[in-house]
């Protein structure tokens, strides 16, 4: 409620939280510097209240936790994710040793728009290359449509219904909250789909990630009802495989060096957010369940989110730039049921990769092989819904596989970077 309703006072006019972050996306690095200052001197005036919610929510999980004999708050995150220790250790372990690739690209980035010590945070989301443009709601539902019909009917026709029938709350507005998210409801065969649609790339591939989601929730909906829920790793998968659709069927179309830049880099923040940020985030929530038998300070919290930000950037992210507020921006550390609801992102990135990667190399028997498995994401481990592809997730050679596909890309951006700056 106070972030939904939150007025921001950025230059001459008051405009919503949504408003604003969507800033970062802005050509002009001024609006990008002046919406970051705006963001972060508005949460100061909500912080105190916030941080009690977050101090409060985290110790009832920890009281129940431990009434219900859990050694910590991962153990019950990882049971109902259907998860092994092993699986996610693998995962961390191979995000943890690709973080140097990412660092690379986040100072050749800093370097390519003006910077001496790492990316300032507001600068993150800046958009490069000159293929920039903003899009309307008309030509992004029209992009997506056909790069989902390139991949199959049944994605096509699920994502048209949802678009006809007005399932999409599409724009921000003063009381409605931000980010963007889908609720199934496979009791009626549809979907509701929530977005901050401002026309930016990055604001189309959220469209595709969320009628992934909803994709997901088409297939699983003539389950059983005890199956129409998955855990949470694999909540993620649909909706990243979707992304990766439009953004490679964008990519086969473009021969122009500025343009490929654009699209190729704009996919490598999402895919730097799904890694490094999720990285904080989680060193981040592991601190804080540590210290939440008390009442915790907004000081500790801005510290602690400073020093996730800075293990898991590196040099990445300029020092002096980071943003200590990014625990104040996340619903999910708002809801005792959905803790450490950070790693599920990057499985499902990963996991979506992979699967891509199958897709490519057999794209005919694979479609349907693809539907059977997002139908049983409800019926079974993590594990053993992967094993239907023949992949093991608990080896981290399958999760270096997928990081080794983003670290091409980032090599490719590096080069894209050098080869566009002047030109």
């Amino acid at each position: 409620m106070l972030t939904a309703n939150l007025k921001v006072p950025y230059r001459d006019q008051v405009i919503t939280l949504s408003e604003v972050r969507n800033l970062a996306y802005e050509h002009d690095p001024l609006v990008r510097k002046d919406g970051y200052e705006a963001e972060l001197k508005a949460l100061e005036t909500v912080e105190d209240a916030v941080a009690l919610s977050i101090t409060n929510i985290k110790r009832e999980v920890n009281v129940v936790n431990e009434f219900r004999g859990y050694t910590s708050p991962l153990e019950p995150t990882l049971k109902s994710s259907k998860m092994t220790q092993k699986t996610l250790d693998a995962l961390i372990t191979s995000m943890e040793s690709y973080r140097p690739s990412f660092e690379a690209y986040l100072e050749a980035k800093a370097t390519y728009l003006g910077h001496q010590e790492g990316l300032p945070f507001y600068d993150l989301f800046a958009p490069v290359g000159k293929g920039a443009k903003t899009y309307t709601y008309e030509e992004a539902k029209a992009l997506v449509l056909e790069a989902f019909y390139g991949f199959s009917d049944h994605l096509g026709d699920f994502a048209k219904r949802a678009f006809d029938n007005e399932w999409i709350d599409v724009e921000p507005r003063p009381g409605k909250i931000g980010g963007a998210f889908c609720s199934n409801q496979p009791q009626i065969g549809q979907s509701r789909i929530l977005t901050n649609f401002t026309g930016s790339l990055s604001d189309i591939l959220t469209l595709a990630h969320e009628l992934g989601h909803g994709f997901h929730g088409e297939i699983i909906k003539d389950n059983d009802p005890l199956h129409w829920s998955y855990p949470m790793p694999l909540a993620e998968t649909a909706s990243i495989f979707c992304e990766a659709i439009v953004n490679q069927y964008l990519l086969k179309t473009i021969n122009d060096d500025h343009l490929k830049l654009f699209v190729l880099e704009n996919a490598l923040q999402g895919d730097t957010q799904v890694i490094i940020d999720i990285l904080s985030r989680f060193y981040f929530e592991t601190e804080l369940f540590k210290e939440a038998t008390k009442p915790v300070p907004v000081s500790s919290l801005k510290k602690w989110m400073l020093a996730a930000q800075e293990k898991a950037y590196g040099k990445g992210l300029n020092q002096s730039l980071k943003h200590p507020y990014m625990w104040l921006m996340k619903p999910h550390y708002y809801s005792a049921g959905l803790n450490f609801y950070n790693f599920p992102y990057a499985f499902g990135l990963l996991f979506g990769k992979g699967l891509y990667g199958l897709y490519e190399k057999n794209p005919e028997p694979f479609t349907k092989q693809y539907e059977t498995l997002l139908a049983y994401t409800t019926k079974a481990s993590v594990e053993d819904v992967a094993k239907t592809m023949n992949i093991d997730v608990s080896d981290t050679a399958f999760w270096n596989q997928s990081l080794d596909v983003i670290k091409l890309d980032i090599e490719e951006v590096i080069a894209l970077f050098e080869k566009t700056k002047d030109a």
